[in-house]
């Protein structure tokens, strides 16, 4: 059993577009990428990114992010909020790119990681994306 088995093919997808999609973006700046989420739905799938004050602290970002998928419209059916940082893997730390992945509905959503390296300004993923932790739902209700 995998854990992709309780969510649908249409999220699993979604999750691993935002990862793919991740990882293009951290070979932008060294600084990190602006937090973004992927939605998808009745109407398609959308981007949207978030900025917080002057936009330097993505910290205050993400938080803007979380705070704005709290609700979502009628139509979304999942969201992806994806986001760089730091990861730790058997004691070595390296750079990587997360996404948090929720179907609307379900109890649970995925926490992704994907560790890269960077040289000469171009990023590799290393590895496979790891499993972080299965998260209470982000969104909590969907709008009107």
């Amino acid at each position: 059993m995998s854990v992709f088995d309780d969510i649908t093919r249409t999220t699993e997808d979604l999750i691993f577009a935002a990862l793919d999609y991740a990882v293009e973006n951290a070979g932008i700046s060294p600084a990190g990428f602006t937090p973004f989420a992927f939605f998808d739905g009745a109407n398609g799938r959308g981007l949207t990114r978030y900025v917080a004050g002057d936009g330097t602290n993505l910290q205050e970002c993400q938080d803007a992010g979380r705070h704005s998928l709290q609700t979502v419209d009628a139509g979304v059916t999942c969201v992806a909020l994806a986001w760089d940082g730091y990861y730790t893997h058997q004691g070595e730390r390296s750079e990587a790119v997360f996404v948090e992945g929720y179907e609307i509905g379900r109890p649970h959503g995925l926490l992704l990681a994907q560790r890269y390296t960077r040289t000469d300004g171009t990023v590799r993923p290393v590895g496979n994306p790891a499993l972080i932790g299965r998260p209470d739902p982000l969104v909590h209700r969907t709008a009107a």
